[in-house]
Formats: C-alpha cells, structure tokens, sequence
C-alpha cells in the first residue's frame, strides 16, 4: 500500500512538473510571438512619427520663409544631433527587444525538447520549426531604415548650417560607418550567435 501512495505521489509530481513546464512554455511563446513584436513596431511607429514632425516642420518653415538665424540654428541642431541620436537610440532598443525574443526562442526550444524527450515523441515543435522557416531581412531592413535616417538627417542639418560641407560631411561619414560597424559587431555577437545555436 505505501509503495503504490509513493509511486502515485511520484506520478503526481511528474505530472505537475510538466504541467509548470508547459505554462512557462506557453507564457514565453504568446510573449515572443504578440507582445515582443508589438514593442518594436510601435518603437518603429514613434521613431518614424517623430521624424516625420520634425521634416515637416522644417519643411513649412523653409517654404513659408519664416527661417530666421535663431530658428535656423535649432533647426539645425534638431537635425545634427537629435535625429541622429534618436534613430541608434531607437536601433538599440529595437536590437534589444530582438535580442530579447532570440532568448527566449532558445529557452522555448529547451523546453520543447524537455517535454518532447519526456513524451517520447515530438508533441512540440514551434521554436524547432520557425528555425528552419527563421528569416533576417527584416532586422538588416530596420538596421539599415535608422542608420540612414540617421547619417541623412545629419547631412540635412550641415546642410542648413551651411558650414563646411564637404568636409563635415566625411567627418558624418565615418561617425556613421563606425556606428554602422558597432552595430554589426552587437548584432553578430548578441543576436547572430544565439540564432546559430540551431
């Protein structure tokens, strides 16, 4: 009689291991698969918004020739500084948030190969599978979306302070192509790597 109470518990244990195994499972995935998504494209949605002000304000003011020194020069620095520093700003964060969904893929795929090995048989199969479908233009898309936004709206405002050009603008290029480089090097450690653990 105790060895079947012991057995029973034994099999009660089991089940209410897997049954925590499958809430954490089933969490992490309506995590990866809505929520995380919804975050970076309303970051996308608000850092395209703010720009958009910013270019339209810039452009009635440069159209109605209301463009004094004063105004001209927050322009400017509008358009040197904030922009540039708000699209990496919003690109790391983005990255982030992705490095963020990566984890989690591979903690989901842990776990589906626990229960799996458990069961004897492949029951789940969503990290397993969206693996062999996994695509990567949207991240080189949106890495490349902020960092242009960022190296144009900075040309744009050494544009309008009307300073030396040519050379400013080299000095742009290479800030941007270091940033660039920075970013690939983040990607590749951080995102890249978790991704080839397939």
């Amino acid at each position: 009689m105790r060895f079947r109470y012991k057995e029973g518990a034994m099999e009660n244990k089991e089940s209410q291991k897997i049954e925590i195994i499958m809430k954490d499972y089933e969490i992490l995935k309506t995590y990866s698969t809505s929520t995380s998504p919804g975050i970076r494209y309303n970051l996308i949605s608000i850092a395209l918004a703010t720009i958009g002000i910013v270019f339209s304000g810039t452009m009635i003011a440069v159209t109605n020739g209301k463009f004094s020194d004063l105004f001209e020069k927050i322009v400017s620095i509008l358009w040197v500084v904030f922009v540039p520093a708000f699209c990496i700003a919003i690109l790391y964060v983005w990255l982030g948030e992705e490095q963020r969904m990566m984890r989690i893929g591979e903690y989901c795929k842990e776990l589906e190969e626990k229960i799996n090995k458990e069961f004897g048989e492949g029951i789940l199969n969503w990290e397993t599978f969206k693996r062999k479908k996994s695509i990567q233009y949207p991240e080189k898309l949106i890495i490349a979306l902020f960092l242009g936004l960022s190296f144009g709206s900075s040309l744009a405002g050494l544009y309008l302070i009307n300073v030396h050009f040519i050379m400013t603008s080299i000095i742009d290029l290479v800030v941007h192509l270091v940033i660039a480089w920075g970013t690939y090097i983040f990607v590749k450690r951080r995102i890249v790597a978790i991704e080839e653990l397939k």
